[in-house]
């Protein structure tokens, strides 16, 4: 008795204690001398209890029955001192003494208690924690393979709290393209070799109520002594919210980009594109009822492949009287299945709805004058449960796409007026040129009514400041006081230049201004602003440069990257009135397919990435949504255009590039600029300073100007540096120049030009002089324009406005090249 590791007490079959070994008297505080000729009842049972100990002891007597016999229980035992403790107890009765005997064995389980206690409060806490904070866990035991499931886990995957889980009901909840992904990624967890951090993003398909969720699942496995994992655990997050404001926030900015485009038929069969595949539907189209005839018309119409195009025209009751009713009340029509939904039971309308195999629908209205005219439709070809959160974003997408349709529409009067001209020109009658000239300046007013309110307040104030400056010199020249007039000057060029700047980050907004691409190195353009960038900055404010020493090169308009670079310091500063940090990265990125397609308006390939952190007041969801939208500014009146993100915007689209913000409230502000890889030489031109472009060999140059003052001031400055000039007023004259034989040994000509216009000059006057010298005056010009392909060699471009001092360097650069 004295050898094993538990107290061990004997007692007769009257309980009385006749063994009492030194464990016993270590645990009880009583001695083998004071335990024998005892009870046990009166040594170690708490005196509440005793009754039930005394009253069993009678029945095993009476009856020998004893119920705690060769079990394993844990009850309250006392000391010596009365101090009450947990003990695990187990009785064997002992065999071969001829009379009723027993031994107990006695273990002291205060330890194990206190921890069980301590783990109880431990996992509470856990599930508190993981409560409040949306969290769900998860824990498979391998040994047994058992899965638990918290009950917010089984909601990511569409499973009622109280159904059982196995590791089936989790592959087969997986989205079908996450599958091998995901299982990948868990295997290689639970192997012993790799033993990898389980961490992966995936879809799941509810299995009670078919919804598609985004999880965030992280995890270990638990491995024992020999290598085997026994155990894994982890957690859930549910990100299906955040993946979709994401997803939304890229389709916007797409479906903005497409509904830009000048087509109407093209840019809302781009837009029925995108949102197709963003709500994952088979068809989408636009109908336009004709009240007349009482019929939809079906013209624009996208589809997945799998299901025919909704095309022609339709009775409106083919779609039921009570569709068609709910329409023109200016409803939503929400179904989710044609074949048992009440408001679609009409056999017309089951009958149509199985003519074109279609099951659900979610059809957006759009009236003018109360009464029915458009409507923009989701068609799918399975049953489908459309949320809350799908309708009203497509009721949202719905009415961004509304002025297009309306500018279709006047498009639409304009080809039907457009039809009869041929018979009724020959009236020539004034009614019809007044109604053509209404209805075109109709649209033009339409497609410039957004800009209208934010150009003219900008232009107002710059046109005060240079025709105020000008008529102050007027009066000071007529007063003889020109000893102050340079202040004026200064007054009138600066405004002048402001404009100049407005117009130009109005064309980068369209993408169409003019760009002079190069092969260029981000590094050294970024390192040689550092001066000017802590200038701007000001003290309060830290500059780090993080340069990649590999940089790849791009291709793009030096000038327009380090003005898109400026006005982002810009913003950090007013974003950091207080101080902070700005940090201007760079870095190479390779975008795989996988990444191109969860981004929208990023294409797969090579980037060269210039990332410009602040540590400012950040901005909100709202505002970001809306930063790229020209003349929208959180700065207060007079402290910024709205400009300036939307021209950074168009030159990345123009570029070929992409941008991206990354924001929150209080947490300061990443703006991503991503421009493509070039795997051409640097471009080691450098720009010439004005005193070099004094002529020296009398070079005669023809400029071809249909603006007569704009001719007159680039003839003026050529003639003050010694070049000899010729003029023409347009592509036909200046052509008689350039195929004679006078010398000609640059041709300045503006593009824009009647009839024959610069670019086709320089070309034609090529055929005669192949090494003809050229540079081309733009303030405006396609995206084409400035495609690394438009400029050939010797040839140069130059954006109006410019200064006369740049446009005399270009000259004196082009001449010696």
């Amino acid at each position: 008795m004295d050898s094993v590791l538990d107290a061990v007490v004997a007692i007769d079959g009257a309980g009385v204690v006749v063994g009492w070994n030194a464990v016993a008297h270590k645990i009880f505080g009583w001695t083998a001398e004071e335990a024998l000729d005892h009870t046990l009842g009166d040594l170690i049972i708490p005196e509440r209890y005793r009754e039930r100990h005394d009253t069993g002891m009678r029945r095993f007597q009476e009856t020998g029955e004893a119920r705690v016999i060769n079990r394993r229980i844990e009850i309250t035992a006392i000391d010596k001192a009365e101090r009450e403790f947990p003990v695990e107890l187990a009785i064997v009765q002992t065999p071969g003494t001829g009379r009723s005997a027993f031994i107990g064995f006695l273990r002291d389980i205060t330890d194990r208690r206190v921890e069980q206690e301590r783990l109880s409060v431990s996992e509470e806490s856990l599930r508190l924690a993981t409560d409040a904070a949306e969290i769900g866990t998860w824990d498979l035991d391998l040994l047994t393979d058992t899965l638990t499931w918290s009950n917010r886990t089984k909601a990511m995957f569409g499973i009622s709290p109280d159904v059982p889980c196995k590791m089936g009901d989790f592959y087969s909840g997986l989205h079908p393209e996450d599958v091998e992904a995901t299982s990948a990624a868990f295997a290689s967890s639970l192997d012993p070799i790799t033993r990898a951090t389980y961490d992966v993003q995936y879809r799941t398909v509810g299995r009670e109520d078919g919804r598609i969720r985004w999880v965030a699942a992280k995890g270990r496995g638990l491995f024992d002594e020999q290598g085997r994992c026994v155990r894994a655990m982890g957690t859930a997050i549910d990100i299906t919210a955040r993946k979709l404001a994401e997803a939304r926030h890229a389709f916007m900015l797409e479906l903005s980009d497409a509904l830009r485009g000048p087509d109407t038929d093209t840019a809302l069969t781009r837009a029925c594109e995108l949102m197709g595949r963003f709500f994952g539907v088979a068809r989408v189209g636009y109908g336009q009822l004709d009240r007349d005839e009482d019929l939809f018309d079906y013209s624009i119409c996208w589809t997945n492949g799998r299901v025919p195009p909704l095309l022609g025209r339709f009775p409106a009751s083919a779609f039921g009287t009570k569709i068609v009713a709910k329409l023109g009340a200016g409803e939503t029509v929400v179904v989710g299945d044609l074949l048992s939904d009440r408001v679609s039971d009409e056999a017309e309308t089951r009958a149509t709805a199985s003519s074109v195999d279609t099951r659900a629908i979610l059809v957006v209205p759009f009236l003018r004058a109360g009464r029915l005219r458009t409507i923009v439709y989701l068609n799918d070809q399975n049953p489908r449960q459309w949320t809350d959160e799908e309708i009203e974003f497509m009721q949202e997408v719905a009415e961004r796409t509304r002025q297009v349709i309306e500018r279709g529409e006047a498009e639409t009067a304009l080809r039907a007026l457009n039809a009869t001209l041929e018979v009724r020109i020959e009236e020539r009658t004034e009614a019809l040129r007044n109604a053509e000239e209404a209805l075109r300046q109709s649209q033009k007013m339409e497609a410039i009514g957004q800009l209208t309110g934010g150009i003219a307040h900008d232009f107002n104030n710059l046109l005060q400041g240079i025709t105020g400056s000008l008529d102050l010199i007027k009066r000071r020249v007529a007063q003889g006081r020109s000893n102050d007039i340079d202040r004026f000057l200064d007054g009138a060029m600066t405004s002048a230049q402001r404009a100049a700047g407005l117009t130009h980050r109005l064309l980068a907004f369209a993408r169409r201004q003019p760009l002079d691409p190069r092969s260029v190195g981000a590094n050294p353009l970024i390192a040689s602003m550092e001066d000017l960038l802590r200038r701007t900055l000001g003290e309060d404010i830290a500059l780090e440069l993080v340069l990649a020493a590999d940089l790849w090169p791009t291709r793009c308009d030096p000038n327009q990257l380090e003005n898109a670079v400026l006005n982002l310091a810009i913003n950090a500063r007013d974003a950091m009135p207080d101080g902070g940090v700005l940090r201007i990265e760079t870095a190479n990125s390779q975008v795989d397919a996988a990444t191109a397609e969860g981004t929208p308006g990023l294409a797969q390939g090579s980037y060269i990435l210039i990332r410009v952190s602040d540590t400012g007041a950040g901005m909100s969801a709202d505002t970001i949504e809306r930063a790229f939208e020209p003349f929208f500014t959180t700065k207060p009146t007079g402290q910024g255009t709205g400009l300036g993100l939307s021209m950074i915007y168009g030159f990345a689209r123009q570029s070929d590039g992409y941008t991206a913000i990354q924001s929150e409230v209080g947490q300061g502000t990443t703006f991503s600029l991503y421009l493509p890889r070039h795997d051409g030489e640097l471009d080691q031109t450098l720009e010439m300073e004005s005193d070099d472009a004094i002529a020296e060999t009398g070079e005669i140059v023809l400029v071809v100007e249909d603006e007569s003052v704009v001719r007159s001031l680039v003839v003026e400055v050529l003639d003050e540096l010694g070049y000899r000039t010729l003029e023409a007023e347009d592509g036909r004259a200046a052509l008689e120049i350039l195929q004679s034989d006078r010398q000609v040994d640059l041709l300045i000509t503006n593009i824009g030009l009647p009839g024959l216009n610069g670019r086709q000059l320089a070309d034609a006057a090529r055929v005669h002089r192949p090494a003809l010298k050229v540079m081309l005056m733009t303030g405006y010009a396609e995206s084409a324009t400035a495609a690394s392909g438009f400029l050939e060699e010797r040839m140069a471009m130059i954006t109006k406005p410019f200064a006369m001092d740049d446009l005399a360097a270009r000259i004196r650069e082009l001449i010696e090249r």
